[in-house]
């Protein structure tokens, strides 16, 4: 009996000293940082229907390219549907335009085109929009989409956002993402675990046919930075619309896709069939599936100039473009 009760005190003795031990090494673990990838669930892959570039107040058919979109993006069963600026003006004209936008039946996301201040300003078309800030990031599904605001002027080390079409100046001075804005970018980043999509309106890739954010390499350090400090691919992708043109390329691992506009290319006076701008037949728009088992695929669409083409004028670089979304298929880390 003797040795039995000892045998049982020396047991609770060594219950107890392991029972301590483990609740000591839980309070220290929970002082621990999350591992960068804690979290990451595999659900269902995000499903966008995605259009840019419409110029409602510039194309005189702008309407009917965006009923076309919304009838067919209605039809499918899409997580939210995005416009990738240059959209239309904070004018009392614009509201019908609106009014087929907001007929969407589900979630809707804007960002911000230089030329959607040309008679206004920033805040007066965000009002119209029913935005409530310049630039914001979303979570939906297993990923973070963060939408930037390029359209900043530099003046005398000022930023200053567009209004009423001033944006008309040196490239150097223009289309800028402000210090600010970027010191919001690596907090963002650095604040979620879910792989994350940039979009913004001008490019900040490697860029032709236009110009893209001018301060883009200190963008890009950015998105690089956040993916080297992460044990996964932080930022997959970037989406941008802006320079009306059909493009991806892949740089550090990124890939980056120039979105075609839904109505034409800008060709100068005298070319093409609408004066400066070479129409597209058909209205161009795609849907975005992002898978997080790897894969991004855009489903596009094609179209034609209409006559007299930009190769029938022999505009220089007619060669390069297309009224076209291609269709693509691509992986991530």
């Amino acid at each position: 009996m003797k040795n039995h009760t000892l045998n049982r005190r020396h047991f609770l003795k060594k219950a107890s000293i392991l029972t301590t031990s483990i609740s000591l090494l839980d309070n220290a673990f929970s002082f621990l940082p999350l591992p960068l990838h804690a979290n990451r669930a595999k659900g269902k892959a995000v499903k966008i229907g995605w259009i840019t570039d419409v110029h409602h107040g510039y194309c005189t058919d702008a309407q009917k390219r965006l009923e076309t979109f919304i009838h067919e993006a209605n039809g499918k069963k899409l997580d939210f549907i995005l416009q990738g600026g240059d959209f239309c003006h904070p004018t009392a004209e614009s509201k019908p335009f609106l009014d087929v936008w907001n007929s969407f039946k589900g979630e809707k996301y804007h960002v911000l085109g230089n030329h959607d201040m040309d008679k206004g300003t920033k805040q007066q078309i965000m009002d119209m929009w029913g935005m409530k800030e310049k630039y914001y990031s979303f979570d939906k599904g297993d990923f973070h989409f963060i939408v930037l605001d390029c359209n900043y002027i530099l003046k005398d080390g000022q930023y200053l956002d567009y209004a009423h079409g001033n944006f008309y100046i040196s490239q150097k001075n223009r289309d800028h993402i402000h210090p600010e804005q970027i010191e919001w970018l690596k907090n963002d980043l650095a604040t979620t675990n879910k792989q994350c999509i940039i979009i913004s309106h001008q490019s900040i890739d490697e860029i032709w046919g236009g110009y893209g954010v001018s301060n883009r390499l200190d963008v890009r350090k950015v998105i690089d930075d956040a993916n080297n400090r992460a044990d996964f691919q932080k930022v997959v992708a970037c989406f941008c619309g802006h320079h009306h043109v059909d493009d991806h390329s892949y740089i550090n691992k990124v890939h980056y896709f120039q979105m075609n506009s839904a109505s034409y290319y800008y060709v100068g006076e005298g070319f093409g069939s609408d004066g400066a701008k070479a129409m597209y037949k058909d209205p161009l728009f795609a849907f975005v599936t992002i898978d997080p088992s790897g894969k991004i695929a855009i489903e596009g669409r094609q179209s034609q100039f209409v006559s007299p083409t930009p190769m029938e004028k022999k505009y220089r670089d007619a060669a390069r473009i297309s009224a076209v979304i291609s269709d693509r298929k691509e992986r991530f880390r």
